[in-house]
């Protein structure tokens, strides 16, 4: 047979050999009951009764692109076409209920050939039937109601060889092929590498996919084969012992990619000695599929050695630490893509999240060579949040990537009115260089706008405090106190210096604060003298003359680059996506635990001001008019002033909550105290601060990019890996010292659980 599709691009014709092939086109292409690719089948008798075989070529040629198209453009359930054939002698069908269908020789002087067209229908089998007349000179099978939408055509002409006079192959019925579809669903295709058991006519999805599962079962079952023979349609594979007769023969199903186990001989004779130690088929990559499941995710620490036990204990297969390494990193390789590719897809990446969730800005810059130099990303939810009902206090720092280009990545971090972490910004440079902290400050003063009152906090690095004065000159400029006390400890030597710059920092009190350090300038003076080159209005709480609230370390984003610790070690496109998906489940979760709250405030700032409540039911309050009194306690007073919101304890003035006086004046003038807590703090901003969704972006597949983006350029970047081992644990900050472990199976230090060697009794 043949059959020939009017598609949009050329295509050769393709030979089909018996009634199986049509059987098995119409299998393949039928899908819940419709198929989707039409089919013309036009039925030809033999023109004399001879030994051979006759196709009338002259109708096919000719009426191939013409009537075809008209059929297709037809709306008829089912369509009969007349053509005419002018023979001496034309063979009819006729019925013998003896003998069966025969072909008789009658002379005519026309024929009528009848097209049974699929175009436009679908497989229902109660449309299915056959008139069978025998006083008619002819018998038709009509199949009806088939339809489709696809806008391709097909004919098959139909040889049938009759040399005794009886058809020796029963034509193919669409009753037979919806049985065979059912066998077919009834014999799925074979996937995955878990399973070892191999047997006749299993289908697989490709070649490769049978390859794979010959591997996997070599080495489960211990045996070693060779390939004899593997082409583009065939695979043949027997037992590298010459003298077993274990071999399977593989063959390519059509068109298709699929391969179709045809035979398969599974009894092995083969000697003990042809095994080996290390089998030749537990190849790196056949070990980075099997382990695949394993790296799924993110944070698995599923090292080389391992594998190599591992293998050694599921297989019996002793493989060498490379050949594990190379495995570990193939089977990354499988599920996070290639760093390289990763960045040529950040630029269409960037424009589907940008569609999904309008108001999104990314930012990619290249160099003259179209090799990555810049990235920035702020989602749009954030930048809302930020704008109506996040704290004004903006804390940035970077950490080092780990994957294979390195790099810096940028973070500026918020506290939302529950004190938890609210992410802002992100970037990505080649290091902590003047150029790439000034280009991300002013990608994110772009996504903020100017604001007036804001307060930027970070470490003493040189190249972000040049940035911080140079985009943004009217926001104050605060040094992170955990960093600077730090750096004590490194230079000084004296732990009490630390403690006195501690309490110093954290002071109220103006008086407090002088008293505290009067004391660490007395011990230390060139401490005292290296913290006020620093600037006390930078570091001191009693001396901010801006709204830091309580933030005084950038802990925020130290805590958010311990949270991406894992994410690190990704291709940049992975990174990516991981931070969209981290904002996408904090912003679901706190969302959550917003709407579940039943307290004006939010959690945190209710626990606040109901430990400072406690305090105050001892205060004496000694009022001086109607909205002014002096709070007593222990000999300590405060002056408290209702109308303008300050106390002279300053807790009130730079918290933004009520301080234990306050809570004693409100409760003296019968004042709700809740009314005097910033807004930032209520359980409403915290709802809205996550009031808007971030949408993910899908399946690649789905993508719709212009072709600008899709065709722009991103190289890797310019980068020099250092020699020796990658370093995947920050260099430590002055003054941090080596943490002790303590091991939580023996209780003794120095070690953890996975190392201890210690008898237990």
């Amino acid at each position: 047979m043949k059959y020939v599709f009017n598609a949009n691009i050329p295509t050769s014709p393709i030979q089909l050999t018996d009634d199986g092939d049509v059987k098995f086109f119409i299998g393949l292409n039928c899908t819940n009951g419709k198929l989707p690719v039409p089919l013309c089948i036009t039925v030809e008798k033999r023109i004399d009764n001879h030994n051979q075989k006759s196709i009338c070529n002259s109708y096919f040629e000719c009426h191939m692109s013409s009537e075809i198209d008209k059929e297709l453009n037809e709306d008829s359930m089912l369509m009969h076409k007349s053509r005419h054939i002018h023979c001496d002698s034309v063979e009819t069908l006729t019925v013998d209920g003896e003998n069966g269908p025969r072909f008789q020789n009658e002379s005519h002087e026309e024929y009528k050939v009848h097209d049974w067209n699929m175009n436009e229908t679908a497989i229902n089998e109660e449309d299915y039937r056959m008139n069978t007349n025998p006083t008619s000179d002819k018998q038709v099978t009509q199949i009806g109601s088939f339809r489709t939408g696809s806008a391709q055509s097909a004919e098959i002409l139909t040889m049938i060889d009759t040399s005794d006079g009886f058809i020796h192959d029963n034509p193919t019925i669409i009753e037979d092929v919806a049985n065979e579809r059912q066998n077919m669903m009834q014999q799925p295709i074979v996937s995955g590498i878990s399973d070892d058991h191999l047997e006749e006519h299993q289908i697989y999805s490709s070649k490769k996919e049978l390859q794979r599962k010959l591997y996997m079962m070599a080495l489960k079952r211990k045996f070693e084969f060779k390939t004899t023979k593997s082409t583009t349609k065939l695979l043949l594979v027997e037992c590298f012992d010459k003298e077993c007769k274990w071999r399977v023969r593989a063959t390519k199903l059509g068109i298709s990619n699929m391969f179709q186990i045809m035979k398969f001989y599974s009894t092995h004779t083969c000697r003990l000695d042809m095994m080996s130690r290390d089998n030749r088929h537990a190849s790196s990559w056949l070990i980075g599929e099997s382990i695949r499941e394993t790296y799924q995710g993110i944070g698995c620490e599923f090292r080389p050695k391992d594998i190599v036990a591992d293998i050694r204990k599921q297989y019996g297969i002793q493989i060498s630490y490379d050949k594990a390494w190379r495995a570990k990193e193939l089977a990354l390789g499988s599920i996070r893509g290639s760093p390289e590719e990763s960045y040529n897809t950040l630029p269409s990446y960037c424009y589907v999240l940008e569609q999904k969730n309008p108001g999104t800005i990314t930012d990619i810059v290249t160099d003259c060579d179209n090799q990555f130099k810049y990235f920035f990303m702020s989602i749009s939810a954030s930048l809302a949040g930020f704008h109506t009902s996040i704290r004004l206090v903006v804390a940035v720092d970077g950490t080092f990537l780990k994957a294979k280009y390195l790099g810096t990545l940028f973070i500026a971090a918020c506290k939302d009115g529950n004190n938890q972490i609210y992410p802002l910004a992100f970037g990505i440079g080649d290091s902590k260089n003047d150029a790439s902290w000034e280009w991300f400050l002013q990608k994110l003063h772009d996504a903020l706008g100017h604001i007036d009152d804001l307060f930027v906090i970070s470490d003493r690095h040189g190249s972000i405090e040049k940035a911080v004065h140079k985009v943004f000159p009217h926001a104050r400029h605060g040094v992170c106190t955990y960093h600077v006390g730090q750096n004590l400890k490194t230079k000084f030597k004296n732990p009490a210096i630390h403690k006195l710059f501690h309490d110093a920092a954290h002071a109220y009190r103006v008086s407090e604060f002088n008293f505290i350090f009067g004391q660490l300038e007395m011990i230390d003076p060139r401490a005292a003298r290296y913290l006020m080159d620093i600037g006390v209005d930078r570091w001191a709480r009693s001396y901010s003359t801006e709204k830091r609230y309580n933030i005084m370390t950038t802990g925020i984003v130290e805590s958010l680059n311990a949270v991406l610790k894992n994410a690190r070690d990704l291709p940049v496109l992975q990174l990516v996506e991981e931070l969209r998906n981290l904002l996408q489940k904090w912003f679901v979760t706190h969302q959550q635990q917003a709407m579940s709250m039943s307290t004006e405030l939010t959690m945190w700032a209710d626990g606040e001001l109901r430990s400072r409540y406690n305090m105050s039911a001892t205060y004496l309050v000694e009022p001086i008019n109607s909205k002014e009194c002096n709070v007593n306690y222990a000999g300590i007073s405060a002056q408290v002033n209702l109308d303008t919101r300050s106390c002279t304890c300053r807790q009130f003035d730079l918290d933004h909550i009520p301080c234990a006086h306050v809570i004693a004046a409100c409760r003296f003038y019968n004042i709700s105290c809740y009314t005097l807590c910033s807004k930032y703090f209520t359980t409403k901003a915290l709802l809205s601060s996550y009031s808007e969704c971030i949408y993910p972006t899908g399946n690649e597949i789905d993508w719709v990019v212009p072709n600008h983006i899709r065709d722009k350029v991103v190289l890797p970047p310019k980068t020099r890996r250092p020699t020796g081992r990658p370093r995947k644990v920050r260099i430590p900050s002055g003054g941090e010292g080596k943490r002790t472990s303590r091991c939580s199976r023996c209780g003794q230090y120095g070690h953890n659980r996975k190392t201890c060697k210690r008898p237990i009794p």
